[in-house]
């Protein structure tokens, strides 16, 4: 079953006092979600990635199209907007920041405990007990202070806050980008883990394909949106598109990707030139060595191809 649906949507920011500049952060970005499932948002620094994420748990109102979460049409229906401040939780990049340093691992899990589940006193503790074995930690940590914990520890109390509420889509956006390596299998592991047991949508928001290979495999298959410059380029599961990129910034993606004997595909890498983002037609054709005339007029459609989707003139367009 559909739980998110968005159409058309587009966000768009203007830069400067006297000659204004549009910027688009989203455009014309339509995307399914079902509920259970696993999903795995790709793009390099800069692609939308994150205003997705704020679009999705309805912090920033888009310019033009829809939002539906759960059928209901968020920025017309306040009580839609309620909805999703319980039901989509949100794990940060930086788990250091995410926590208030002045209180207590104990305080910053009982708030979202306290406003909606309206639980207190020996039920509240037992909730908080219960939440820090979930994500493998020690209960005695309840009382100790964010500066006293690793930053694996913290990304761990970080995903314990954000199911505490046991919300129906959680969203991880890079949620091991900022951590050791010795720290990052454990918490995709323990992220995968969560999804079965709680039967939630798990949205996995990254540019680094080797961790977004490793979700999917943990996952059992995770369906992917490839995003460049605010538009979506392609759909389809990860594994196909590691596998068999279609559009050539994913294959630009796939090309400089290392695998676990440190090679890549340098010669592919190579073909690729240097460019900014076009804000006209589509946003890869300074950079792609197969662009046309097409490419710089107009986005092109998309097209269907074994159940992927992929928008760019090679395919017909």
């Amino acid at each position: 079953m559909e739980i998110i649906r968005l159409e058309d949507l587009t966000v768009r920011f203007t830069q400067g006092s006297f000659n204004k500049r549009i910027i688009y952060a989203l455009r014309d970005v339509s995307l399914s979600i079902n509920e259970n499932e696993a999903v795995t948002i790709l793009g390099e620094s800069g692609a939308g990635k994150t205003t997705l994420a704020r679009v999705l748990l309805a912090l920033e109102k888009p310019t033009s199209g829809k939002y539906l979460f759960m059928g209901r049409n968020v920025w017309k229906d306040r009580k839609a907007r309620k909805l999703i401040r319980k039901e989509v939780q949100y794990i940060y990049q930086d788990p250091i920041s995410a926590l208030n340093p002045s209180k207590t691992i104990g305080s910053s899990l009982s708030y979202p405990i306290k406003k909606h589940l309206k639980l207190k006193g020996e039920a509240l503790r037992s909730k908080i007990f219960e939440l820090l074995n979930a994500v493998g930690l020690d209960e005695s940590i309840v009382d100790r202070y964010p500066s006293q914990l690793s930053g694996g520890q913290l990304q761990r109390v970080n995903i314990a806050r954000a199911i505490s509420v046991n919300p129906k889509v959680l969203i991880a956006d890079e949620p091991v980008t900022m951590l050791d390596a010795s720290y990052r299998i454990g918490i995709i592991d323990l992220l995968a883990d969560l999804k079965k047991k709680m039967n939630m949508t798990l949205v996995m928001i990254t540019h680094d394909l080797a961790i977004a290979k490793y979700f999917d495999y943990k996952v059992g298959g995770s369906k992917s949106f490839v995003i460049y410059g605010g538009r979506l380029v392609e759909e389809g599961y990860v594994s196909d598109i590691i596998k068999s990129p279609l559009h050539p910034y994913t294959k630009f993606l796939v090309s400089s990707y290392i695998d676990i004997n440190g090679n890549y595909n340098s010669l592919e890498f190579l073909k690729y030139k240097e460019g900014g983002i076009s804000s006209q037609g589509c946003p890869f054709n300074e950079r792609c060595p197969y662009v046309k005339d097409a490419c710089i007029k107009e986005f092109p459609r998309y097209t269907s191809i074994d159940g992927r989707k992929v928008a760019c003139y090679l395919y017909g367009g």
